[in-house]
């Protein structure tokens, strides 16, 4: 009976011990993480829930300091920046960077592509894993990528209604990347590619007519002040802004600590599609509380057969590159898989 009773203090306090060694294992970190967003805007929620648990799972040993809005460097630099190590974690848009990874860039750069948004995160996954050509890529920029995130439906927002094709003919519109542009060319709008830090002021000059972008993104980069008529059209969806390491850090790192960073970072990408369904599915009314009208598009039919297959168009820009055989494998497993 003794024993009986000193059983439960004893291990109570080895579960205390090996919760202190635990967490006494892990070594001291510091480490700068670069977010090419704000941090007001909603999926910035993101970084700062993997940012928190990773300090707390490590017992307060491991931290992580973030930069809003491209303070570490702008999107030109954060492959260097991130692959050499100099900024620890990075936060990098792949479609921004299709003249050095165009097959990486694959689930990020197309409109009119994608529709399911969880699915395409564990899509992005697979890929930049498994495809040959895609971990080239990778490896030669020494990055590994962390943590998958998407990006909800797209859509226009505008200083005049967008209600037909013929509202949309010499509109210009905000855009990115290489295939962006090539979408609003076929549907007989202008691009403009600007960052997203710089299209309010672009629309208040009127260098842009419209903005593309989310609605539950709307508020925080401050659109409805500019744009008074969003529209029900969506563009789809997209594989967002993947958050990156340098491979070579990564590998030099404890396997306890990359354990730690692979568990957190799975679970904050279930936290991100739940974040972002639940904000999206709200997003409508908080825009219409701001003063935008939500314009209902007449012709969603018309401008579908007006925008060219993009798997078949960035295909064929990567036949142009001599590689083809390896887009067209990569094209045909998208389709089988998204």
């Amino acid at each position: 009976m003794k024993f009986a009773r000193l059983r439960a203090p004893v291990a109570a306090f080895c579960a205390f011990g090996a919760s202190a060694a635990f967490a006494e294992d892990y070594p001291e970190m510091s480490l700068r993480y670069s977010s090419n967003i704000p941090e007001v805007v909603n999926t910035s929620k993101i970084d700062t829930y993997f940012s928190s648990e990773i300090e707390k799972r490590s017992g307060g040993k491991i931290k992580i300091q973030h930069f809003w809005a491209n303070t570490l460097g702008g999107e030109a630099e954060m492959v260097d920046l991130v692959g050499s190590g100099a900024v620890d974690l990075g936060l990098i848009v792949t479609g921004n960077q299709f003249s050095r990874m165009p097959f990486t860039a694959v689930t990020n750069a197309l409109p009119f592509t994608y529709t399911n948004g969880p699915k395409l995160n564990r899509l992005t996954a697979d890929i930049f894993t498994t495809n040959a050509t895609i971990k080239a890529e990778l490896d030669a920029a020494n990055l590994l990528p962390l943590l998958y995130r998407y990006l909800p439906d797209y859509r226009i927002y505008c200083t005049k209604p967008i209600k037909a094709m013929a509202d949309l003919q010499n509109t210009k519109i905000r855009s990115y990347g290489s295939f962006v542009p090539v979408m609003f060319e076929s549907i007989g709008a202008i691009p403009v590619n600007i960052p997203p830090v710089d299209m309010i002021q672009a629309m208040q000059s009127g260098a842009m007519n419209c903005t593309y972008m989310f609605n539950s993104a709307v508020k925080a980069f401050k659109i409805d002040q500019v744009a008074k008529f969003g529209t029900d059209l969506s563009f789809g969806v997209i594989s967002a802004h993947t958050l990156f390491i340098s491979k070579t850090k990564w590998e030099g790192w404890p396997q306890n600590v990359r354990k730690l960073f692979d568990e957190v970072a799975a679970d904050a990408e279930k936290f991100g599609n739940e974040l972002i369904a639940a904000d999206e599915a709200k997003a409508v009314e908080g825009l219409k509380e701001a003063g935008m009208e939500v314009i209902h598009f007449e012709e969603p039919d018309a401008l579908k057969a007006k925008v060219p297959d993009m798997l078949d168009v960035w295909a064929r820009k990567m036949d142009e590159m001599g590689k083809g055989a390896e887009a067209k494998e990569l094209a045909d497993y998208i389709r089988a898989n998204r």
